[in-house]
C-alpha cells in the first residue's frame, strides 16, 4: 500500500467516525422559527426571537446570538456578537423578546442595518469537547 493510499484510508476512517457525532448534533440543534430569514423589522420596536428544540435532546438550555457578521468562529457561533441572551423555554419552544434601550444609540435594535442571528443549545452528553449545538444562521434587517 502506498503512502497516498494509507493517507486516504486514514482520512476516510476519521471522516466516518466523526459523521455520527456531527449528525447526532445536527439532529438536536435548535430550529429557528422567528423572525424569518431576511425579515425587515422596525427600528426601536421590540420583537421576539423564537426557536424550537426537541424535548428529547437532553440539552440544558437554548441561547441566542445576534451579530453584524455571518462569519463563524472556531466555536461554531457567529462572530462579532452584538447581543447574547438566554431564551426562555416551555416544552420544546423557546423565545426571547428583545430588550428596548431607546437611549443607547449603539444598541442593535436602534441601528438600521443587516444582522444575523443564531440559536444554540448546550449538550455535553456525547462526550465531545464542544458542547454547543448550533442552529443555522438567519438574517434580519432593522429599518
Amino acid at each position: 500500500m502506498t503512502k497516498l493510499s494509507r493517507l486516504l484510508v486514514v482520512a476516510t476512517t476519521a471522516t466516518l467516525l466523526a459523521a455520527p457525532i456531527a449528525s447526532a448534533q445536527a439532529a438536536i440543534a435548535p430550529t429557528l422559527s422567528a423572525p424569518s430569514n431576511g425579515k425587515a423589522l422596525k427600528r426601536g420596536s421590540a420583537f421576539t426571537f423564537k426557536a424550537k428544540l426537541d424535548t428529547d435532546s437532553g440539552a440544558s438550555g437554548v441561547f441566542l446570538v445576534v451579530s453584524k457578521s455571518k462569519r463563524v468562529g472556531d466555536d461554531g457561533l457567529i462572530d462579532g456578537k452584538a447581543y447574547m441572551r438566554e431564551m426562555k423555554g416551555s416544552g420544546g419552544s423557546y423565545a426571547k423578546k428583545t430588550d428596548r434601550y431607546p437611549a443607547l444609540s449603539d444598541y442593535f435594535l436602534n441601528r438600521p442595518g443587516k444582522y444575523y442571528w443564531q440559536a444554540y443549545a448546550i449538550d455535553c452528553s456525547d462526550g465531545t469537547e464542544d458542547c454547543n449545538i448550533e442552529s443555522e444562521i438567519r438574517s434580519f434587517r432593522i429599518k
